[in-house]
C-alpha cells in the first residue's frame, strides 16, 4: 500500500513538472516546412482538420477559395503573434486585428485576395480558422438620385 502512495506521489510530481514545460506564450512559434496552402504559414504543431476544411482553385484563373481549420495546443496569443510576424514574409499586408471574448481575428490582403484568420479557444486546444477569398472591391457608394 505504501508503494502505491509513493508511486502516486511521483506520478503527480512528474505531471506537474511536464505541465510547466508547456509552450511559453512569449516565445515565437516556428512555421511548418510544407504548409497545405503555399503562401500561408502554419505554426509547427498545428494540424489541419480535413473533415472541416476545403480549398477550391478555379483552373485558368487566379481565383481560389480556402476555408481550413487547424488545431493545436499553443496559446491563442502565441498563434496570433506567429501570423503577425510571418504573414508579411509571404507578402500579406495587415489590415485589421480584433480581439474579444470570441477570439482573435486577423485580416490580411495580398493582390486581389483577403485572408481572415480567426483564432479561438477550443475545449482542450486552440482552433485556427483560415479563410482566403477574392477581395471585395471598395468602390465608392452610389450617389443618391436628386431627381424627383
Amino acid at each position: 500500500m505504501r508503494r502505491m502512495h509513493i508511486l502516486g506521489f511521483f506520478t503527480l510530481i512528474l505531471a506537474l513538472g511536464l505541465a510547466g514545460c508547456s509552450q511559453n506564450s512569449e516565445s515565437l512559434l516556428i512555421p511548418t516546412p510544407n504548409p497545405p496552402v503555399a503562401d500561408i504559414p502554419i505554426p509547427m504543431g498545428m494540424h489541419i482538420d480535413l473533415s472541416r476544411s476545403q480549398s477550391t482553385y478555379a483552373p485558368g484563373s487566379n481565383i481560389r477559395l480556402v476555408n481550413e481549420l487547424y488545431v493545436g495546443s499553443d496559446p491563442r496569443l502565441s498563434v496570433a503573434r506567429f501570423f503577425l510576424h510571418y504573414m508579411p514574409a509571404y507578402k500579406w499586408k495587415m489590415q485589421e486585428e480584433r480581439q474579444g471574448p470570441s477570439g482573435i481575428i486577423l485580416d490580411f490582403i495580398k493582390n486581389q485576395e483577403e485572408c481572415v484568420i480567426t483564432i479561438k479557444r477550443g475545449w482542450f486546444n486552440t482552433h485556427c480558422y483560415i479563410s482566403v477569398t477574392p477581395q471585395l472591391s471598395h468602390a465608392a457608394p452610389a450617389k443618391p438620385s436628386t431627381q424627383p
